[in-house]
């Protein structure tokens, strides 16, 4: 049901086309790996290539778990996997930055160069509608005014968030019925 329903999401905002190359930006966690899972499931019927892009933020005492969770799981799957090593807090307090602001440019600075590389047009980000509630949320306690009420889209440029209609309950279902185990951030 869920993999319809991302099919679905894929359609109603024209997320993906024929020969897309795509950048999945995967941490391991229940929803990168749902992501990815079901877009490798596609990659046939839509006619589209995907490579799998991890940060190693150097923050948790699991990250070097994650990184290997991630990298065997692509192996398995024959996904193209690539890793980049980042001392985000050392980056944060040079820069004089918060940790989630300074961890969330590596990563998108990251899936980018990984983008040229492979020459891909899409970059893959694996928010849920409870992420967009969240952000909806908090863009109305800013003040954002009308804008905010719009939350995360299911594309903006060349980000696609193939999940931003599946509920996170949803996609914590599709991991045990998978048996998939993924990584859970202990922070």
């Amino acid at each position: 049901m869920i993999k319809n329903k991302v099919l679905e999401t894929i359609e109603k905002y024209n997320l993906i086309e024929p020969n897309d190359k795509i950048v999945l930006g995967i941490s391991g966690g229940p929803d990168s790996i749902t992501m990815l899972t079901i877009l490798n499931s596609l990659k046939e019927k839509l006619k589209f290539e995907i490579v799998v892009a991890h940060i190693n933020h150097g923050i948790r005492e699991n990250a070097k778990n994650d990184e290997k969770y991630v990298k065997v799981f692509c192996e398995k799957l024959g996904v193209k996997f690539y890793c980049l090593h980042a001392s985000v807090k050392e980056l944060a307090k040079k820069e004089k930055r918060g940790l989630e602001e300074t961890g969330r440019k590596v990563r998108y600075n990251f899936f980018e160069e990984v983008a040229i590389e492979e020459n891909a047009q899409k970059i893959g980000i694996a928010h849920n509608k409870n992420d967009n509630a969240e952000t909806i949320i908090m863009n109305i306690l800013r003040g954002s005014g009308t804008n905010g009420l719009r939350g995360i889209e299911a594309k903006q440029g060349k980000f696609i968030r193939p999940l931003i209609e599946i509920e996170r309950n949803e996609i914590e279902e599709y991991c045990k019925e998978k048996e998939l185990n993924p990584c859970i951030d202990e922070s």
